[in-house]
């Protein structure tokens, strides 16, 4: 069941980042054929002046703040499912942020390449930093004793 979780979230963030002009708070742009950018390519997307390393253009409404909260519960999940899809040992920690992380970097370039998205180093940074809080919060409760090593 575990590894059946994390593809299927996998899967769905996927889903999510090829969908064109997804807008959290409309569900009627949920479901869209993938559009890909004219012109665009790896190169251009990670060139140092590309869109890709600049900050958000924030506008504090509802559609921003609720896809922050989706980058930080998407991939603290996506975090937490890494980690219980690895074997215990040492490393494990480090292997789980590693892969949130590699994937968080996919993704935003995934989305780069698709229209009306945009990819952003701000929001792998996101990602990432989520994954973390993540796996500290079940480092902690394990150093506790408060979760069983056999469920985590």
């Amino acid at each position: 069941m575990r590894k059946i979780s994390l593809i299927l979230l996998m899967v769905a963030i996927f889903y999510f980042s090829n969908t064109p002009g997804v807008r959290i708070t409309d569900p009627g742009t949920w479901i869209g054929l993938p559009r890909l950018k004219e012109n665009v390519t790896l190169l251009s997307i990670l060139h140092p002046n590309s869109d890709f390393y600049f900050l958000w253009s924030i506008e504090m409404d509802s559609e921003f703040v609720l896809r922050k909260l989706a980058h930080i519960s998407f991939f603290g999940l996506l975090a937490f499912l890494i980690y219980l899809n690895l074997p215990e040992g040492r490393g494990r920690y480090l292997l789980a942020g590693g892969f949130t992380a590699l994937f968080a970097f996919t993704d935003e370039v995934h989305q780069a390449f698709i229209t009306g998205r945009d990819g952003r180093l701000m929001d792998v940074m996101l990602d990432v930093a989520s994954g973390a809080l993540v796996l500290l919060f079940i480092y902690i409760l394990k150093r506790k004793g408060i979760m069983k090593n056999q469920l985590f």
